[in-house]
C-alpha cells in the first residue's frame, strides 16, 4: 500500500511545483527520491524480519509436533507394557512388599512375657519369665552346696524343675560363684545371701552369657526368670504376648 502511494505522493508534488523555478524542482525531486528509496529499505527490512519470524514459528511447530510424537510413542509403549503385565498375571516389583517378621523390631528380637529358653550347662530347655521390672535374672536352685576348686569358691546345685517338656530329673550345675548378693524377702525382716554365677542362654536368635542369682524357685511357674541386664539393647519385650520366639534351639556350648 505504501508503494502505490509513493507515485502518487510524487505525482501531487510535481504538479503543485510546476510552477516553481527549476532548481528548485530539482531539489525537490532528489528530496522525494532519497524519501521514496529510504521508505523502500525499511519496507525491505521489515519484509525481511518478517520472513525469519515465520521461519522460526515453522520451525517450532515442527518441534511441538515431534515432541507429541514420541509422547504418543511412550504412552503406547508404557500401555503396551501394562497390557502385557496384566495378561501375563506379572506384578511389577514396586509393588510387592515385604513381609514384616514378627519376631524382630528394629533390629531387634521380640520377647513375650513367657519364652522358652535353652540353658547350654545341662542341654535342657526350660520356660523362662521375662521380667522387665528386674534388674538381675534368677535360677531355680535346690541343694546348693559351696566348695573350693583351684583356690576358688564354686557352687554345685540341682536345677530339677517340673516341666512340661521333659521328666523331672536331678540337673547338676557346677559353676564358678561371681559374687554373692544380699535378698530380703518381704515376709522376713532377715537378708539372706545367694550366689551369683554365669550361664550361657540360648533365646530364638539370642545367645547370650548372663549372671543369674541363684534361688530356690521350686515353687514358682518359671525356673528361670530373665532381668533387664540380659535382654537390654538386644531386645524389646512385648507383655502382651506368649512364646514370641518358639522353642529355642541348641546352640553348642561358648564357655
Amino acid at each position: 500500500m505504501l508503494r502505490r502511494s509513493i507515485p502518487l505522493l510524487t505525482f501531487a508534488i510535481l504538479s503543485g511545483c510546476t510552477l516553481a523555478p527549476s532548481h528548485d524542482q530539482e531539489k525537490t525531486l532528489h528530496a522525494i527520491t532519497a524519501m521514496e528509496t529510504n521508505v523502500n529499505g525499511q519496507l525491505t527490512a521489515m519484509s525481511e524480519q518478517i520472513n525469519e519470524q515465520n521461519e522460526y514459528i515453522a520451525n517450532l511447530e515442527k518441534e511441538l509436533s515431534s515432541i507429541a510424537e514420541d509422547l504418543n510413542r511412550e504412552k503406547t509403549s508404557a500401555d503396551t507394557r501394562s497390557q502385557v503385565m496384566v495378561e501375563t498375571n506379572i506384578i511389577p516389583p514396586s509393588v510387592i512388599k515385604p513381609v514384616a517378621d514378627p519376631k524382630v523390631a528394629h533390629g531387634k528380637a521380640i520377647l513375650g512375657e513367657e519364652e522358652w529358653v535353652w540353658l547350654d550347662s545341662v542341654q535342657s530347655r526350660f520356660k523362662a519369665r521375662i521380667d522387665s521390672g528386674a534388674t538381675t535374672s534368677s535360677l531355680n536352685a535346690l541343694d546348693i552346696q559351696i566348695f573350693e576348686r583351684d583356690g576358688k569358691e564354686w557352687v554345685r546345685f540341682n536345677l530339677n524343675h517340673n516341666s512340661e517338656v521333659y521328666e523331672p530329673k536331678p540337673e547338676i550345675v557346677e559353676a564358678p560363684v561371681l559374687r554373692w548378693v544380699k535378698i530380703r524377702q518381704s515376709t522376713s525382716e532377715n537378708a539372706s545371701r545367694r550366689p551369683v554365677i554365669e550361664a550361657w542362654v540360648n533365646l530364638g536368635p539370642l545367645h547370650e552369657k548372663t549372671q543369674f542369682t541363684l534361688a530356690d524357685r521350686s515353687q514358682m511357674v518359671y525356673p528361670v526368670l530373665l532381668g533387664r541386664e540380659f535382654f537390654k539393647d538386644i531386645a524389646l519385650v512385648d507383655v502382651g504376648k506368649q512364646y514370641v520366639q518358639g522353642q529355642s534351639v541348641h546352640k553348642p556350648n561358648i564357655q
